[in-house]
């Protein structure tokens, strides 16, 4: 479990400004649960990755601002959403690694964890996303498909 108070005072910022007074509406409004949403609101938990997509594509901000590492609020959204896992396979491609073994040895994260994502289409922990990201030199909303712009 990780927390971000950048995180939180940016999804209190943004959830503040909505006109609805109940936080069950508010919630329900972000498709998120009452639980989901206490847990960012008072504690400032990051959700899972899905969650945190929700929430920004709501709102339409980058994660990047959503998690504070950008005071850029204005986004891009890609005309034609990507998948995470076809933007994984060509940052691969143009970063020229020859295997799962080889990104698994560049990233330390196990191999078993990068072959669901390349094979199963699964979706990395915010965490495994960063490391990702540090890596092939993208932003979080790029690899994810969110966006066409890179940086």
């Amino acid at each position: 479990m990780s927390i971000s108070n950048e995180f939180q005072q940016r999804f209190i910022e943004l959830v503040d400004e909505l006109d609805l007074n109940k936080r069950t509406d508010i919630a329900k409004s972000l498709g998120i649960t009452y639980a989901t949403f206490i847990k960012i609101y008072n504690y400032g938990i990051l959700p899972s990755v899905p969650i945190l997509i929700r929430i920004a594509d709501y709102f339409n901000i980058s994660i990047e601002y959503l998690l504070g590492n950008t005071d850029n609020i204005r986004f891009d959204k890609a005309p034609s959403r990507s998948t995470f896992q076809a933007r994984l396979n060509n940052l691969i491609k143009e970063k020229r690694i020859s295997t799962i073994y080889e990104l698994s040895q560049i990233s330390h994260i196990h191999r078993n964890n990068i072959a669901q994502w390349i094979k199963k289409d699964y979706i990395p922990t915010i965490d495994d996303l960063l490391i990702l990201t540090n890596i092939f030199d993208v932003t979080i909303d790029y690899i994810l498909g969110r966006t066409d712009i890179q940086t």
